[in-house]
């Protein structure tokens, strides 16, 4: 058997307390007027000249390619919600507020900051995890997962990721070191290629050159290919994904991801070249970012080029 109940006309109505806490009522909606009513009502007030000539066109005969009768009248679009006697119809929503959040956080911070502290130590055991066999002190903030390597260890495992940046525990505490400085020699190849160059070992083309990429500024030992019939260095660069600041013997050079990630930041967040670069300058030292040795107006000369305001 269905239950007994009423059709009504029903709206929603959204209401926010103090708390923040959003509620869902229904409340009912008297059924307006139809515009037929409307329209009979006014009809009244016609003139009888008016009134005959409505008439007239209302007992015309239909067209001949019509397939149906046409309605004259407009109706309002009505939604009938199926409401039972004994039902209380309504939505609530117990979402969680801020100080909910809070108060989770707050049974496990003491947790999380001895997480925080146990990242800061040395792992147990001192050998590295990669060979096994000698005393580790590096390790590196842009590798994935725990790892602890000795210095031969990190320079073969970061042949190819110019741009991580190794920390070395020294006298208690991590402090960051440059591939540069543990030997690890920039080499754009040969011609481009990839393949070694055959003049690789001739250590007078070194030039120690400023890189500056997403997540900071690095110096490097760049060597360039100095074989017959080689390229330009800027073009070299380029061809590297590396876009230089001039074109006579470059000295600082900036990477096509750094570039097109200022482009990103200038078009959603509006940030100006010069507030970009003193960000970048933050990320590699936030305590001295002067410290640097880059030039500053080299480098929004730079930015400007690429993406021109």
């Amino acid at each position: 058997m269905k239950k007994k109940g009423t059709v009504q006309q029903l709206k929603l109505v959204q209401s926010v307390s103090r708390r923040g806490l959003d509620t869902l009522t229904t409340e009912a909606v008297e059924t307006p007027r139809r515009k037929t009513e409307k329209a009979s009502s006014s009809s009244q007030s016609l003139s009888p000249r008016k009134r005959q000539k409505l008439n007239d066109l209302a007992a015309e005969p239909l067209p001949s390619n019509s397939e149906g009768p046409i309605e004259f009248e407009e109706r309002e679009r009505e939604t009938l919600v199926f409401v039972p006697n004994d039902c209380h119809f309504g939505f609530s929503n117990n979402a969680k507020t801020q100080h909910d959040f809070v108060k989770q956080f707050l049974e496990h911070e003491r947790t999380y900051l001895q997480h925080l502290l146990d990242l800061e130590l040395p792992p147990s055991s001192p050998t590295c995890t990669r060979c096994g066999e000698v005393e580790a002190q590096f390790r590196c903030l842009d590798c994935y997962g725990p790892h602890w390597w000795c210095q031969a260890c990190l320079m073969e495992g970061h042949y190819q990721l110019p741009f991580h940046r190794p920390q070395q525990w020294k006298e208690g505490c991590f402090e960051r070191v440059s591939l540069c400085d543990l030997g690890y020699v920039f080499a754009l190849g040969h011609s481009s290629s990839g393949l070694r160059c055959p003049n690789d070992e001739d250590l007078f083309g070194d030039r120690r050159m400023t890189l500056i990429h997403v997540n900071g500024v690095f110096e490097h030992c760049v060597r360039f290919c100095r074989c017959e019939g080689a390229i330009a260095e800027h073009e070299q660069l380029f061809q590297h994904r590396l876009f230089p600041s001039s074109f006579a013997r470059p000295e600082t050079a900036f990477t096509l991801e750094v570039l097109d990630y200022y482009g990103i930041d200038l078009m959603e967040c509006k940030t100006s070249a010069q507030s970009f670069f003193q960000k970048l300058r933050r990320v590699t030292n936030n305590a001295f970012p002067d410290e640097l040795p880059v030039s500053f107006s080299y480098s929004l000369t730079v930015i400007h080029l690429k993406i021109p305001n």
